[in-house]
């Protein structure tokens, strides 16, 4: 080919470029935009993961939190599951994506059933068992004894049906006559109060006995319903009795089950056994209850006691200023003055 063949086809080839259309030169240029895109996110991907694959190699445990919120399942997958175990501990559980938690889940049991887990497992899953299949926790152990100490002893945050779900798993092991032996019932703990009401009514007054303080103490996790029922068993003549024989001893005992008090069993309550209601029972008293206690009563409760008495009257009488106050000036009535001067009188006796 000679040197002006090729200059002829060289101008042919500019001339050619030069006569695109607009059109074309859009189409080459989203062609080549698309073809960049889809070059760099495979560089990107290729990069991410051979980052996490290097990482994994000489991952420590205290790098390994990161994996729950930043690594691919494919490198959280990788770790085994005691390091698993020791992430959920020391991290804060609502912070965890529940794909992690799941797939957290299927690493600890291995393909295999809950019944295989022990205490400390659930002790690093806690709260997050909220998210946990339905189907999984029917088969929780409560024959191993660290199980079942595990959910006795501590309140683990659980919605009121997978609450529900560990009874009927405790059941499936301890049957359905737990009711009858007080031995039984102390190792509840906590699991009591997932008992619906009608199995808590089976409770003998006799048996009811034989309760100890420590479950009483866990009480607060029970509803409204369960904790009425319980009150109404404590209250029978063959237990504790009604309110007015209480001592000390009993309210200290009973706990939050005072709050179920009736209005009319508030004042002729012993003076005595007053000083036994502690500031938690004193939060959760129902506000239109308050005004029951006399003056006396109110004078023999403890000092942290009273002084939650007098905030929570304080707001239950707090008044409008527009309802104390007159168009030529301002005039107390004498209730507000009355209860100003036995507001005083108390903080005086604090």
């Amino acid at each position: 080919m000679t040197d002006f063949s090729v200059a002829q086809n060289l101008l042919v080839s500019e001339a050619g470029q030069v006569t695109k259309s607009i059109e074309d030169m859009l189409l080459d240029y989203e062609d080549d935009k698309n073809s960049m895109i889809a070059i760099t996110d495979k560089e990107n991907y290729n990069l991410y993961e051979d980052f996490y694959d290097e990482m994994d190699n000489r991952i420590r445990t205290e790098q390994s939190m990161n994996m729950i919120f930043f690594g691919p399942p494919i490198s959280f997958m990788r770790l085994d599951s005691e390091t698993i175990l020791h992430i959920l501990i020391h991290t804060r559980k609502h912070l965890i994506p529940i794909t992690r938690v799941l797939l957290a889940w299927d690493i600890i049991t291995d393909g295999k059933t809950a019944a295989y887990l022990q205490g400390r497992e659930y002790l690093a899953f806690g709260s997050l068992l909220n998210v946990v299949p339905e189907e999984d926790l029917y088969y929780v152990n409560f024959g191993d004894p660290s199980v079942l100490t595990f959910f006795s002893k501590n309140y683990v945050n659980l919605d009121n049906r997978k609450f529900g779900i560990l009874v009927a798993s405790y059941r499936r092991y301890f049957g359905n006559r737990w009711y009858e032996s007080g031995t039984r019932i102390n190792e509840l703990g906590y699991l009591l109060c997932g008992f619906p009401s009608f199995d808590l009514k089976k409770i003998t007054p006799q048996i009811f006995k034989e309760i100890n303080v420590d479950i009483f103490s866990k009480l607060g996790r029970c509803s409204i319903n369960q904790t009425k029922t319980l009150y109404d068993i404590a209250t029978h003549p063959d237990a504790y009795g009604k309110p007015y024989k209480w001592f000390s001893h009993e309210i200290d005992r009973l706990g939050i089950l005072f709050i179920c008090v009736p209005e009319d069993d508030i004042s002729p309550i012993q003076l005595e056994a007053v000083s036994a209601i502690s500031a938690q029972v004193m939060k959760k008293i129902d506000q239109k209850k308050l005004k029951f206690f006399t003056k006396e009563q109110i004078l023999r409760m403890n000092a942290k006691t009273r002084r939650i008495y007098i905030l929570r009257m304080q707001l239950r009488n707090s008044l409008d200023m527009s309802q104390i106050t007159r168009r030529h000036g301002i005039k107390l009535s004498p209730s507000i003055l009355l209860y100003l001067v036995n507001v005083v009188t108390l903080l005086m006796c604090i």
